[in-house]
C-alpha cells in the first residue's frame, strides 16, 4: 500500500474523499499527524460521516500543503501555492502506482458527473444506447426550433444585407444565430457564468478560440454567453439541419466531413481565409464530443490554422456541461446548472512552435475544468 501523504502519488478533492477509496492509505497517512490530530479523527468516526466532513478541510491544509496549482497568466504558466487539495500528479514514483492512482481518480470522479437532480428520472428511457428525457427534450427541441422559426425572416433579411454591405463577415447574421441561442438557452431555463470576460479580444479582431467538447449543448451555450461574434468549424451534417443550419449557413460557418481529407484540406484553406477577413472562428481542438466529459489530447490543426492566419488563441473551458447532456444522451436529461464558461487570456502563437502553443492552450483547458472533466494523468 501507499501512504496517501506520499508525494509521489495523485491528491484528491479531500481526505474524506481518499478515504472512501483507500481506507488502509488514509490510515496509514492519519498515523504520521500528531496525536491531537488523530484523537480529532477518532472522535470524528465516533460521531459519523458529518462529524469527519467538518474535520476534513482541517486535516487537508496539512497534508496538502505543498501541492501546487498552474495558472495561466498572459503567455506563461506561472506557479502557485494551491489553497487546498487539487487534482496534481507528482512526478515520481512507480509506472504501477500512476496507473493505479490514474485509475483511481477516473472511478472517485466519474460519478460527480452524473449526480443529476431526482426529476430528471421521470419518464426518461433508452433508444439504443442513448438516453431520452422526453419531457425536457421536448421543451428543448419546440425552443429551438421556435426561436429558429420566428427569426428565420430576420435572419434572411441579414444575409441579403450582409451579402450587399458585409459579404467577408456578415455580422448581421452573426447577431441573429447570437439571439437564436440565447433563446434556446432561456427555454432549458439555464443561463451559463462568464468568466474571465476581460480576457476577450477586442470586438474587431480577429481570433481563434480553442474550447473543450463534451456536449452538443456547447454551440448553443458559447454562441448565447460570449459578446463576441465568431464563426464555427462544425460537421458538415450539422449544416444540413433544416432552418438551423440553412441560418449557419447563411452566417458562412464552415463545414468538415471529418473522414474525408479532401475536406480537411478544404476547411482549412477556408477557415485561413475567414480569420484573414477579419472573422474569428471557433474549432474544437479534440476533434468529436469526449465520450465521458475529460478533456482529450488536441489536435494540431487549429493552431496550424491560427499560425497560418497570424491570428491569436483564446482558450475556453466550458464546465458542468456535460452532465446535463453527455455523449450518451440524445436530449438535455435535465434543465442544466452551474454552468460555467471560462476565457482564458490569449497567446500570440508568432515565433513560437506549435507544440508551445498547443501545450499552453492544453493547459489553460484543462485547469479551468471541474475535477470529474480535467484530463487523466498520463498512465
Amino acid at each position: 500500500s501507499i501512504p496517501l501523504g506520499d508525494p509521489r502519488v495523485l491528491h484528491f478533492a479531500s481526505p474524506l474523499q481518499a478515504g472512501r477509496l483507500f481506507p488502509r492509505e488514509a490510515m496509514n497517512a492519519l498515523q504520521t499527524c500528531s496525536f491531537r490530530k488523530l484523537a480529532l479523527v477518532v472522535f470524528c468516526f465516533v460521531q459519523g460521516t458529518q462529524a469527519f466532513n467538518n474535520l476534513a478541510p482541517f486535516l487537508g491544509r496539512s497534508i496538502g500543503r505543498k501541492c501546487t496549482l498552474s495558472v495561466c497568466q498572459g503567455n506563461m504558466l506561472a506557479k502557485q501555492p494551491a489553497p487546498h487539495f487539487t487534482p496534481t500528479l507528482c512526478r515520481g514514483g512507480s509506472l504501477s502506482s500512476r496507473s493505479h492512482h490514474r485509475t483511481a481518480l477516473a472511478a472517485s470522479t466519474a460519478t460527480e458527473g452524473t449526480l443529476l437532480p431526482s426529476y430528471s428520472k421521470l419518464a426518461k428511457f433508452s433508444v439504443g444506447k442513448k438516453e431520452v428525457n422526453p419531457v425536457i427534450g421536448l421543451l428543448f427541441l419546440i425552443g429551438a426550433f421556435l426561436w429558429a422559426v420566428v427569426l428565420l425572416p430576420a435572419v434572411i433579411g441579414a444575409y441579403f444585407w450582409s451579402m450587399t454591405f458585409d459579404k467577408l463577415r456578415r455580422r448581421a447574421v452573426d447577431f441573429m444565430v447570437g439571439l437564436w441561442a440565447k433563446g434556446a438557452m432561456v427555454s432549458l431555463l439555464y443561463w451559463p457564468k462568464l468568466t474571465g470576460k476581460d480576457n476577450l479580444p477586442p470586438n474587431q479582431e480577429a481570433v481563434m478560440y480553442i474550447p473543450n467538447h463534451c456536449s452538443y449543448l456547447d454551440i448553443f451555450t458559447l454562441s448565447g454567453i460570449i459578446p463576441r461574434k465568431f464563426k464555427y468549424v462544425s460537421k458538415q451534417e450539422i449544416l444540413q439541419i433544416p432552418i438551423i443550419g440553412w441560418a449557419m449557413q447563411m452566417a458562412g460557418h464552415i463545414g468538415i466531413k471529418r473522414m474525408d481529407k479532401r475536406s480537411q484540406l478544404q476547411t482549412f484553406k477556408d477557415t485561413v481565409q475567414a480569420m484573414q477577413n477579419g472573422n474569428s472562428i471557433v474549432t474544437f481542438a479534440e476533434g468529436t464530443r469526449s465520450p465521458d466529459g475529460r478533456l482529450r489530447a488536441f489536435k494540431k490543426g487549429p493552431v496550424k490554422m491560427a499560425i497560418k492566419a497570424g491570428v491569436r488563441i483564446v482558450p475556453v473551458s466550458i464546465c458542468n456541461l456535460y452532465r446535463w447532456m453527455p455523449n450518451s444522451a440524445a436530449t438535455p436529461l435535465a434543465f442544466p446548472r452551474d454552468v460555467e464558461v471560462k476565457i482564458h487570456p490569449p497567446i500570440d502563437p508568432a515565433g513560437k512552435s506549435e507544440e508551445e502553443v498547443l501545450e499552453y492552450v492544453y493547459k489553460c483547458v484543462d485547469q479551468g475544468l471541474p475535477p470529474y472533466q480535467k484530463a487523466l494523468p498520463d498512465p
